[in-house]
């Protein structure tokens, strides 16, 4: 807990600017994407929201309709806290870990643009 007391410290304006950029462009726009407010084009992440409240509700085709690769970034995610503040194993892996799954996701959206295939 230590850790994440540091860390909310450390980041404390980020995390405030990042809460205003969500609340102002939902309000503006009525959704939060830069990539979608500049390009008028759904981004590489477009459904990761939806997918994970899916997932967190149980519905886990859904979650896999809108994004499948939300369950990539959810175990990523839960490996990266785990490393970080509770058992502090220290995963060197974690920098190509991110790389990997990030690079799935812009694939899967080259594979949607490319092949006209709809997002969700």
């Amino acid at each position: 807990m230590e850790q994440l007391k540091k860390d909310i410290k450390n980041n404390y304006l980020l995390i405030i600017a990042v809460i205003l950029y969500l609340v102002i462009t939902n309000l503006i726009f009525g959704y939060c994407c830069p990539f979608r407010i500049f390009f008028h084009v759904e981004c590489p992440g477009c459904g990761l929201t939806r997918a994970f409240m899916s997932l967190i509700t149980g519905d886990i085709s859904s979650s896999l309709h809108y994004n499948y690769t939300c369950i990539l970034w959810v175990i990523t995610i839960i490996l990266f806290v785990i490393d970080r503040y509770i058992k502090k194993i220290k995963i060197k892996l974690f920098p190509t870990l991110w790389a990997v799954v990030a690079i799935i996701t812009i694939i899967r959206y080259l594979l949607i643009v490319i092949f006209k295939m709809p997002i969700f």
